[in-house]
C-alpha cells in the first residue's frame, strides 16, 4: 500500500546518486514551503537499471530508517531505484534537467509509484507515444535569491564583457563513425545532419535516423577491417547515433555563434574543453577554464551584456536550466527559438530569441549598440523568473500532481 499524500507538512527523502545543480536549490525550496527534508547519499551506479548491491543498500538503509516519507525525490529518474521504492511503499518523484534521459522507455518507468517530471514537453510526448504513462511535463525553476548573494560577494572578481558563454562543446564520435561507412549512406547522414543544423525549433533526427539506417551503419562498420571501425562495429544503436549527431550539431552551433560574437564585442568563454582545442577556431575570443556554479557563474551572467545559450539539440522543446539561471542572475540571454521558449518569453522584451545564426548575429549587433534596451530586457527577465519560475511554484505543482494521480 503506497503512503498517502499529506498536503500540508510534507515529509520528503531527498536521495543523491550523483552531484547536480539542484542539490542545493530543490531542498531549500522544499524547506521554504515548510516541508521536512531528509537527505541520503548513495554511490552512483554504472548501470542505471540494475545494480543489486546498490538496491540492497538502499532497501536496507531506508527500511531501517522508517522515515514515514510522503515521497522520495531524486534529480533525474533512476530506474534502479524504482522497484526498491515500490517494494517499500514509497512514492518516487523525480525531476529531470537533462535531456534526453540516458535510456529509452523501460518497464521501470511504468511502476505505479513513479512520478517522473521532465522539463522538455517534447520528451514527454515521445515517452507517451511509447506507452509510458508515468511522465509529466514540468518546466525548470531556479533561485534568484541564492545567486544575488553570490553576485554581491564575488562581483569584483570579474570584469564586464560584451558576450559570454559558459558550457561544453561536447565530444561526438559522429565524424569517426561516418568516416568508416559507404559514400551513399554517409551522404544521407551528413544531409540529415545539415538539415537539422539549419532547423531551429524542430527536431527531425529521430524521424530520419531509422532502425534500418542504423542497421546499414553497423553492416558497413563490420565490413571495414580497420581498427577504428572495429571500435564501433555492432555497437551503434539508434539512440546513440541520434545523440552523436545532436552533439555534433550543438558543437557547430556554439563555435559558429562564438565566432560571430567575437567579431562584434569582447567575448569570453568558460569551458571544460581544452583551450588549445578551441583557440585555432575561436582565435578572437578569450578562453578560460570551467567556473563554479554557485560562486562564479552568477557573476559572469550578471556582468555580461549578452549571454549565449545555444541549446543542446536533443532538447526538443524545453527551456534549459542555463537560460533560466542567466535571467535569474539579472542577465540577458540569447536563446534559440523553440516551442517552449516562444511560449514563455518574448524576444526583445525579456530575452533574445533567434531562429538562425544569421538572426542571432543581427540581434547581437543591434542590442550591443543599445545598452538601454538591454537594461530593460534584464529587468523584465528577472521579474518574470521571480514570478513564474520559482522553485516553490514548481514544487506545489509536484504536490498537486501526486495528490491527483
Amino acid at each position: 500500500m503506497l503512503n498517502s499524500v499529506i498536503i500540508k507538512g510534507m515529509k520528503v527523502l531527498f536521495i543523491r546518486l550523483f552531484e547536480s545543480y539542484f542539490d542545493r536549490t530543490v531542498p531549500e525550496g522544499m524547506k521554504r514551503l515548510g516541508w521536512e527534508v531528509d537527505e541520503e547519499v548513495f554511490f552512483t551506479p554504472q548501470d542505471q537499471t540494475n545494480d543489486p548491491k546498490l538496491q540492497q543498500l538502499v532497501h536496507d538503509r531506508l527500511e531501517k530508517m522508517s522515515g514515514g516519507w510522503d515521497f522520495c525525490f531524486t534529480v533525474n529518474f533512476w530506474p534502479v531505484l524504482a522497484p526498491v521504492l515500490e517494494d517499500l511503499g514509497i512514492r518516487y518523484v523525480s525531476w529531470s534537467y537533462d535531456a534526453p534521459l540516458n535510456f529509452v522507455g523501460t518497464p521501470e518507468m511504468e511502476r505505479a509509484n513513479n512520478y517522473i517530471f521532465l522539463f522538455d514537453r517534447g520528451q514527454v510526448r515521445d515517452y507517451r507515444s511509447q506507452g509510458v504513462t508515468r511522465v509529466w511535463h514540468l518546466p525548470l525553476a531556479t533561485d534568484p535569491d541564492i545567486f544575488s548573494g553570490e553576485i554581491e560577494k564575488n562581483r569584483e572578481k570579474y570584469s564586464d564583457c560584451g558576450v559570454s558563454f559558459i558550457g561544453s562543446f561536447y565530444y561526438s564520435p559522429y565524424t569517426s563513425v561516418v568516416s568508416q561507412i559507404g559514400g551513399h549512406l554517409r551522404g544521407y547522414l551528413d544531409g540529415v545532419l545539415e538539415a537539422q543544423k539549419n532547423l531551429q525549433g524542430g527536431y527531425i533526427l529521430p524521424e530520419l535516423v531509422t532502425d534500418d539506417i542504423v542497421s546499414q551503419v553497423n553492416a558497413d562498420l563490420t565490413k571495414d577491417k580497420s581498427q577504428s571501425a572495429e571500435i564501433f562495429a555492432g555497437n551503434v544503436t539508434r539512440q546513440n547515433l541520434i545523440y552523436a549527431m545532436a552533439t555534433r550539431i550543438t558543437c557547430i552551433d556554439r563555435l559558429t555563434l562564438l565566432t560571430l560574437a567575437s567579431g562584434l564585442a569582447n567575448t569570453v568563454i568558460y569551458t571544460s574543453n581544452k583551450p588549445e582545442e578551441l583557440a585555432s577556431v575561436l582565435h578572437q575570443a578569450q578562453i578560460n577554464g570551467p567556473v563554479d556554479y554557485f560562486t562564479e557563474m552568477p557573476v559572469i551572467f550578471n556582468r555580461s551584456r549578452i549571454n549565449l545559450c545555444p541549446t543542446l539539440r536533443c532538447i526538443t522543446t524545453g527551456i534549459p536550466l542555463r537560460a533560466i539561471d542567466i535571467m535569474a542572475c539579472h542577465g540577458v540571454v540569447l536563446l534559440p527559438l523553440s516551442e517552449e521558449s516562444a511560449e514563455y518569453f518574448e524576444s526583445g522584451t525579456d530575452s533574445l530569441l533567434y531562429s538562425s545564426c544569421d538572426e542571432a548575429y543581427d540581434l547581437m549587433k543591434f542590442y550591443l549598440a543599445n545598452d538601454d534596451l538591454l537594461e530593460k530586457i534584464r529587468d523584465n527577465a528577472y521579474a518574470k523568473i521571480k514570478r513564474d519560475f520559482t522553485m516553490e511554484g514548481r514544487l506545489r505543482t509536484i504536490e498537486r500532481t501526486i495528490n491527483d494521480n
